[in-house]
C-alpha cells in the first residue's frame, strides 16, 4: 500500500469521526429541553381543552373542570418546554358569564405575557360559586374557607393531572410555575404551601383530602393572600415573587380583612408574606406598587417584565442540572 493511499485512509477516517461528532452534537443540542429565550419571538398557536376532573355538584349533577393549554409556535427545536399555570381572579364568583374565567386569563394574561417567550401555558378552571348564593359582603366566614379550599383542592388535582400527562403534553417538569391574580393568588399561594394538617376539620369530611404535591418551581402572587403565616413554616422553600397595591381595599397588603368585611377572619396580604419568608428563608422578591386591587395599563408592561424577569432567574436550564 503506499504512502498516498494510507493518508488518504486516515484522512477518511478522521472525516468520519467529526461527522460523528457533529451529527452526536447536533442531535444532543436538538434533544434538550427547551431553555429560557428572552427573544423567542413565540406567539400562540394550537389549543387544547382538557377535562382534568369530573365530580358530581352538591345537587348531583355531574360537572367537568377543564383547563386549557396553548402551545408557542416558533422555531426553537425543544419538544420539551416549561409550563406556566394560571389562575384567574374574581373573587371565588361565577361572574364571567359571556367567556369562561379561565379562557379570559388564557387569552388576556397567559397568552399574551408568556407565550412570546416561549413557554406552554395552562389555565385552569376551578370551582365557583354562583353570584346568586354569594353576598360578598355578607358572605360567612365558614362559606369563604370553603371556597377557598375547594378552589385549591382542584388546582392540585389539576396540576397533578398535568404532571401525570406531561410527557405526551410535551410538558417539562422540572420547570412549572403557578401565577395567581387575586382569587387565582389566593389560590395558588395555599395550593403550593397550606398542608391537609392545616385544613379544618369539617372540610376534610366534607370533600376529602388535598392530593399529593407535586414540584411547583416558583409561584407568582398578584394581589394575593392567606389565612396563616405559620404555613410557610415548613420545609418547602418555594421560591416566591410578589406584587401588590399598596392601596388595595379588596385584598390587604399587610393584614386585615378579605373585601374590607370585619367580621371575616384576618387574612396577610402580599407584604405580609414577603416579609415572613424572608424570615423563613424563602427565596422572595417583592414589588409593590402606588395603586388599588385594579392594575393600571401603564404599569402592565413593568410588572410582566419583572414576572418574566424573575421566571427566567429560576429557570433549570439543561446545562445546570
Amino acid at each position: 500500500m503506499n504512502f498516498y493511499h494510507c493518508s488518504l485512509i486516515k484522512m477518511r477516517k478522521k472525516v468520519s469521526i467529526i461527522l460523528c461528532f457533529l451529527l452526536g452534537a447536533n442531535l444532543q443540542v436538538y434533544s434538550q429541553p427547551f431553555c429560557y429565550n428572552a427573544k423567542a419571538n413565540s406567539s400562540a398557536g394550537k389549543s387544547e381543552n382538557l377535562v382534568y376532573k369530573e365530580y358530581l355538584s352538591q345537587k348531583g349533577k355531574e360537572k367537568k373542570l377543564h383547563l386549557e393549554l396553548v402551545y408557542p409556535t416558533d422555531n426553537l427545536p425543544s419538544k420539551k418546554r416549561p409550563l406556566i399555570i394560571g389562575l384567574h381572579g374574581s373573587g371565588f364568583i361565577n361572574t364571567c358569564l359571556a367567556e369562561a374565567c379561565y379562557f379570559k386569563y388564557s387569552k388576556n394574561i397567559l397568552t399574551k405575557n408568556f407565550t412570546p417567550q416561549g413557554f406552554i401555558t395552562a389555565s385552569i378552571e376551578y370551582r365557583l360559586a354562583s353570584p346568586f348564593d354569594f353576598n360578598p359582603f355578607d358572605i360567612k366566614d365558614d362559606k369563604l374557607k370553603e371556597l377557598h379550599y375547594k378552589a385549591v383542592q382542584d388546582t392540585r388535582q389539576a396540576i397533578r393531572f398535568i404532571f401525570e400527562n406531561a410527557a405526551k403534553l410535551g410538558i417539562d417538569t422540572d420547570n412549572v410555575f403557578l401565577i395567581g391574580t387575586s382569587a387565582g393568588a389566593i389560590t395558588a399561594l395555599n395550593t403550593v404551601f397550606l398542608d391537609n394538617e392545616e385544613v379544618p376539620a369539617v372540610l376534610i369530611e366534607q370533600y376529602g383530602k388535598l392530593v399529593k404535591r407535586e414540584k411547583i418551581k416558583a409561584v407568582i402572587s398578584l394581589s394575593g393572600a392567606i389565612y396563616d403565616l405559620s404555613y410557610l413554616d415548613g420545609g418547602d422553600k418555594v421560591p416566591l415573587l410578589i406584587i401588590h397595591g399598596k392601596n388595595d381595599s379588596i385584598v390587604p397588603i399587610d393584614k386585615g380583612f378579605y373585601l374590607n368585611v370585619k367580621h371575616l377572619t384576618p387574612v396577610y396580604g402580599g407584604r405580609a408574606v414577603f416579609e415572613q419568608a424572608q424570615t423563613k428563608g424563602i427565596p422572595v422578591k417583592g414589588f409593590f406598587y402606588d395603586f388599588g386591587h385594579s392594575y393600571p395599563d401603564n404599569l402592565l408592561t413593568d410588572i410582566f417584565q419583572n414576572t418574566n424577569d424573575f421566571i427566567r432567574a429560576n429557570l433549570t436550564c439543561e446545562s445546570s442540572k
